[in-house]
């Protein structure tokens, strides 16, 4: 996994803990998605829009970080970002794995498609 897909993931998982108010054919955003590709899961059933959450992720060479983490925008489309992540013990040689992970991006939901998009690049979860 690269350190943008690593963002992503991260990102995913804050704003998908939220509560949501998809309708009755629609995932909600804060639920748990898989991405495509990989199966990776990601949990956001804690997540909540406009609000600080805290993300903890494992970045490819198993360093644990954690982040700050923000939704902005509606079940259906908005922005997020992972910043001021940090290694888990602070480790100031798995430090820099951590703060790759500081991304912003945007995401659009269609019914149970998440789909993130972060420096041209997107991800695709379900």
């Amino acid at each position: 996994m690269t350190i943008w897909k690593t963002g992503i993931a991260l990102s995913a998982a804050f704003f998908l803990t939220a509560c949501g108010g998809g309708g009755n054919d629609s995932k909600d955003l804060f639920s748990t998605w898989t991405r495509d590709g990989d199966n990776a899961t990601f949990d956001f059933t804690a997540m909540h829009f406009g609000t600080d959450n805290y993300l903890s992720i494992f970045t490819q060479d198993g360093t644990k970080c954690i982040c700050n983490f923000a939704v902005i925008g509606t079940q259906e489309q908005g922005s997020f970002a992972a910043t001021g992540c940090i290694s888990i013990p602070y480790n100031a040689r798995r430090q820099p794995s951590c703060e790759a992970v500081n991304r912003s991006g945007n995401y659009t939901k269609t019914d149970s498609v998440l789909t993130m998009y972060v420096a041209g690049s997107s991800a695709t979860l379900r």
